[in-house]
């Protein structure tokens, strides 16, 4: 079985929780928030559809480039520490953001925000791992779930409220008192957990080539389609990208002390949960991106109105995820993973057929579907993929995760975005930047052929963008049916070029000790806890 907690005799782990749940509750309402603000922010800093993608892009992709590195920094130096200190930058980020007069100023800003969040989301499913014992951790990501679909839930009617009131700005400034409270008890509450590393180079290079290569490929998939697919530059982005991620693949094989430990995805349960989690956040965030449009571009409900069509998705998971979480301690996470996921492709086909004529009832239902299917699947998948692991590689393995989810929805923000601009295009040969923001619904209400056809070629273009997420959320339910049955046993999972990979039968937790026996034999490391100086 895994080692657990170092927290004992610790304060109460529920408080833990409450106190590392505010400070990701505050990253969660930001980015709910920003949806839906986004036809806003459009309109008000005169941003193209490329320029809009990229402070939600720019975000996670800076966060997953960073959370592997604030992983392995986490597990040497301490997690308490690392926590406040991104919880402080987050709001900082914040402060600008609401500050920015220009759509460039702003997507820098979301870049320092990146930095907190990366602090704060890398450490908050490690502490929670390490302070609740293993049969209760199901439950504990349950609750976890609450605050995050929580933070979904509030955020759009907040943010509608702010935006329509206040101005778009408001919804940064919101997370400057959130961020004070959350210091606050974080400093009193969180114990100070003992990191279980001794101190280990950086692997610094390897930062640089993930950031790299994932910007290459994100860049060529968002501008394709307003410099061309075939254009030599779109070409060369996405060919460069593909050999810089190759090499940092490489890179991570031969390296003493890697940003990512590769051989965690040896354990199948690792891998085949970051996979589902990868590809069920892709066919996610491509929905997300669009919901907003719809209601307040096509349907002409303002941002407070939008906010409150948003919330039956997050109530669906605030009531699956503790449920399901709880199912996952006794009965395993494969059955209800997968399950979840295969929800969320209904709910994508039912979403679909929707248009401006689609009974706002009718809408509200297929969403709330949506939810619930995530709910089911998010709490397990967390659950399965951090208990795989021993207590002092969850950091990393914490990185790992939260690296596949950030890649997930810059990878779902810019396919969709492609798709989009793609029929937008070839239905009304405009640019590909045109975005279907408020304002341009208006532009057109004086002239009613015009506004029913860029109508319909919304409704078009979303239909085909919603259908196109399908296969990734079909993908995500392969891989999480692969994954080890509750207590069964299960092979090693992906084969790692230049490690040792025996394919031997062992358990969910037998698993991760052998693993890191051969870690320890192969690297050399010391794994002596050392004490965190907070």
């Amino acid at each position: 079985m895994n080692s657990d907690s170092t927290n004992v005799g610790g304060p109460n782990p529920w408080l833990v929780l409450f106190s590392v749940g505010l400070g990701l509750f505050m990253v969660v309402i930001d980015v709910s928030i920003l949806n839906i603000a986004l036809p806003q922010i459009a309109d008000s800093l005169d941003a193209t559809m490329a320029s809009i993608q990229w402070t939600l892009i720019g975000y996670t992709l800076f966060m997953t480039a960073l959370v592997p590195l604030f992983g392995r920094i986490s597990d040497v130096m301490g997690r308490k520490r690392l926590f406040i200190t991104g919880v402080s930058i987050f709001a900082l980020g914040s402060l600008m953001a609401a500050l920015s007069p220009t759509i460039f100023w702003l997507i820098g800003a979301r870049l320092v925000q990146a930095v907190g969040g990366a602090l704060i989301t890398t450490n908050v499913l490690a502490i929670i791992t390490d302070t609740f014992p293993e049969g209760k951790r199901g439950a504990a990501m349950g609750a976890q779930a609450i605050l995050i679909s929580g933070g979904a839930a509030i955020g759009p009617t907040l943010g509608g409220f702010l935006v329509t009131h206040f101005g778009w700005e408001a919804i940064f400034y919101v997370n400057l008192p959130v961020g004070l409270v959350a210091v606050g008890l974080a400093a009193k509450i969180l114990p100070p957990l003992r990191s279980h590393r001794t101190l280990e180079p950086i692997d610094w290079t390897g930062a640089g080539f993930l950031m790299i290569g994932l910007s290459s490929v994100l860049l060529a998939i968002t501008q394709g389609s307003t410099w061309g697919w075939t254009s030599y530059t779109i070409m060369g982005l996405a060919a460069a990208g593909v050999v810089v991620l190759l090499l940092f693949v490489r890179w991570e094989l031969r390296v003493p002390h890697p940003l990512v430990d590769l051989s965690l995805f040896r354990i199948r349960a690792f891998s085949t949960g970051q996979l589902a989690g990868f590809f069920g956040t892709v066919s996610f965030a491509s929905m997300m991106f669009t919901l907003p449009f719809y209601w307040q571009g096509l349907r002409g409900l303002s941002a407070q109105e939008a906010g409150i069509m948003m919330l039956p998705l997050p109530a669906a998971l605030m009531v699956a995820a503790p449920l399901s979480g709880r199912l996952s301690d006794g009965r395993g996470s494969r059955g209800i993973a997968s399950i979840g996921l295969a929800v969320v492709a209904i709910a994508l086909f039912l979403i679909s057929s929707i248009d401006a004529e689609t009974e706002v009832w009718s809408v509200l239902v297929r969403v709330g579907v949506m939810g619930a299917g995530l709910g089911m699947f998010m709490a397990p998948n967390n659950n399965a993929v951090m208990s795989s692991v021993d207590a002092h590689r969850r950091g990393i393995a914490s990185g790992v995760l939260a690296t596949g989810r950030f890649t997930g929805q810059s990878v779902g923000i810019a396919f969709v975005g492609a798709v989009l601009a793609a029929v937008i295009h070839a239905d009304t040969g405009l640019s590909g930047d045109v975005l279907p923001s408020p304002d341009k619904f208006q532009a057109l209400a004086g002239n009613q052929a015009a506004l029913a056809a860029f109508s319909d070629t919304f409704v078009h273009a979303m239909r085909v963008a919603t259908l196109a997420a399908i296969p990734f959320a079909v993908l995500g339910v392969v891989f999480s049916l692969t994954r080890p049955g509750s207590g069964g046993p299960g092979k090693r999972g992906l084969r790692i070029p230049g490690r040792r990979t025996a394919e031997v039968e062992v358990s969910a937790g037998t698993e991760a000790q052998e693993e890191e026996s051969q870690s320890r034999d192969t690297r050399g490391r010391s794994l002596q806890p050392q004490p965190d100086v907070e």
